[in-house]
């Protein structure tokens, strides 16, 4: 559900008179791990990146993505608890959104029926992707993952267009560029498959 499908009069107005828009470039940091969340963005338009990290390691990990009309549960988590961003969340596209002050996001949370019913079942969808994303992780392997990180990407005709390079779903899937050229080589696609790589 967008949440601008879910306001009502007086919630709009509030909205409007307190969220800031913003147009973000493609490739923009929009949180970083051990950011203390101040603001919640809301997205409009284009799509975001939010993945977990390891410093240790270096290596990223996808835990979904955001799209028009969404924000991100994990940022409203961290803000709702007073507490420093555990993931980060880079722009895929170029991006429009709004940025919401965390204290009316928890102002709202109590006022109105409608807000509290849209944040929690947006933490039930993110959630249930989050918990899909750890058990691929525990317990299959890069290359039945990285079919299923395809198949995400298959349009009804059958077509499967990434526009991405080895080493951006390498990040996404917590593994090296190597590792991914080589899986793409050994998995056989049948000819109405189309892979792109930007």
């Amino acid at each position: 559900m967008k949440y601008s499908e879910i306001l009502g009069q007086s919630l709009r107005a509030e909205f409007e008179q307190n969220a800031t828009t913003l147009k973000v470039p493609k490739n923009a940091q929009i949180i970083s791990v051990g950011d203390r969340i101040n603001d919640i963005p809301f997205l409009v338009s284009g799509t975001i990146r939010v993945y977990a990290e390891s410093y240790e390691s270096g290596k990223e990990v996808l835990l979904y993505y955001l799209e028009s009309g969404e924000t991100c549960f994990m940022s409203i988590i961290a803000g709702m608890g007073d507490q420093i961003s555990k993931v980060s969340a880079v722009t895929e596209t170029d991006c429009e959104l709004h940025s919401l002050p965390n204290l009316k996001v928890k102002e709202w949370q109590l006022a109105y029926s409608e807000w509290n019913g849209f944040i929690l079942g947006l933490m039930v969808k993110n959630y249930t992707n989050t918990i899909k994303t750890i058990e691929e992780l525990s317990f299959l392997n890069i290359e039945s993952r990285l079919i299923n990180y395809l198949q995400k990407h298959q349009t009804t005709d059958g077509v499967t267009e990434v526009v991405k390079t080895h080493q951006q779903i390498a990040k996404d899937l917590g593994t090296s560029r190597e590792v991914i050229t080589r899986v793409l080589k050994k998995i056989q696609f049948d000819e109405k498959n189309i892979l792109v790589f930007k």
